[in-house]
């Protein structure tokens, strides 16, 4: 096991820029999982707009009754009928919104005349929106019970329509997911893991490919007792002890960080299993890449390429739901968008069965048939080398 020892003294050398990759990922993970993790749902509350109701209509019931609801639903502040101090108030924003209901404005409702309660707002104000809203809520239904409701009077008008506008029908939020919110900070953990684990094993096995790779190196070990393809086992062996070390680091990290609401999920075996996959493809590329370059430059600009790339092309980053089509359709020709897809699959998951699991098996078997594929490039691009 000489060749398998050996592989650990030289990773040694590489223990600084694996656990660069490492630090930065944890800190981001942390960082991004946080500022996406879900708020409480349910503790909903109504913003209430300022706004200055002025009733010119005085003593009409109908005003009266449209000033008192938009009192209610809004943060009315009281304000007289001065222009110069509205004015002020809608300047200085103490009021985003002067609704200002006219002289005759009952009588000529109740006769079917044109009338509209006037307004002042703040420039490109949205609040003066749901104001509005709440305007034409009132009046539409004090019209339906003008000419449906045989209401005559105008108090019993009020009345009517402040009775229907009192009925509210209950809303409750559900989980999509019966295993728990679809954006907890561990699904962003998972979505981040595929450029950590690329990032990591790239260089860590390219390094190791390099220094094996050396001409008087390999040519020294050309000469060695030990078969060739005892030492190609061992080397294999250290690359997938490597592989398997990051991965467990990776997952340990994560149950470290969301232990509690990862376990009771119940769905991180197969974020386990996913991401397991893709450190498969990792391991190849990292294969194929030590197998084509030659110096640290090149190593660098590769591992920073391809794990930045692939993870900006493929939803890593920037989810695939506000990507271009023609960026997706590109990026199915990579591994991570699979892994992402994956990801994505399982975050949204309502129920284990063999129809909701089928895809996920989809996503994770095209991961590993890019595994296969890529390092049987890098395979066949060793043996033209040395038949060179």
């Amino acid at each position: 096991m000489q060749v398998f020892r050996a592989y650990f003294k030289v990773m040694r050398a590489s223990a600084g820029g694996i656990a660069i990759y490492l630090v930065v990922f944890l800190g981001l993970s942390v960082m991004f999982s946080s500022a996406g993790s879900p708020r409480t749902m349910g503790d909903f509350t109504q913003t209430k707009t300022p706004i200055a109701v002025i009733n010119r209509d005085k003593d009409a019931p109908l005003a009266q009754g449209l000033a008192s609801y938009l009192a209610e639903t809004n943060n009315a502040i009281p304000y007289p009928d001065d222009a110069e101090k509205l004015q002020d108030a809608l300047f200085f924003r103490n009021v985003e919104y002067i609704a200002i209901i006219p002289d005759g404005f009952s009588a000529d409702f109740m006769a079917g005349r044109r009338c509209a309660v006037q307004k002042v707002i703040v420039p490109d104000s949205v609040s003066s929106r749901y104001v509005d809203m709440r305007i034409d809520k009132y009046l539409n239904t004090a019209r339906l019970r003008l000419q449906y409701g045989g209401e005559e009077s105008q108090a019993r008008l009020a009345a009517a329509a402040r009775a229907d506008l009192e009925f509210e029908t209950p809303v409750a939020i559900e989980s999509a997911s019966a295993f728990g919110s679809s954006t907890q900070g561990f699904v962003y953990y998972y979505r981040y893991f595929a450029f950590a684990v690329l990032a990591m094993i790239m260089m860590g096995v390219s390094s190791i490919m390099m220094a094996f790779n050396k001409p008087d190196l390999y040519r020294r070990n050309l000469c060695a007792p030990i078969p060739a393809r005892s030492m190609s086992l061992q080397l294999a062996a250290g690359h997938g002890v490597f592989a398997l070390g990051c991965w467990a680091l990776l997952v340990s990290a994560s149950s470290a960080l969301y232990g509690k609401s990862l376990l009771s999920s119940g769905l991180m075996w197969l974020y386990c299993l996913n991401s397991l996959a893709f450190t498969m493809v990792s391991t190849s590329i990292g294969f194929l890449v030590g197998s084509s370059v030659r110096s640290h430059g090149a190593q660098a600009g590769a591992v920073n390429v391809i794990a930045n790339g692939m993870s900006f092309l493929c939803g890593v980053f920037v989810p695939q739901s506000i990507m271009s089509k023609p960026v997706l359709a590109f990026a199915r020709f990579l591994p991570a968008y699979w892994y992402v897809r994956a990801n994505d699959a399982i975050s949204a998951l309502s129920r284990l069965t063999a129809s909701t699991l089928r895809p996920i098996y989809g996503h994770i078997l095209i991961q590993l048939l890019f595994a296969i594929a890529i390092f049987a490039t890098a395979l066949l691009l060793v043996k033209e080398r040395q038949a060179a």
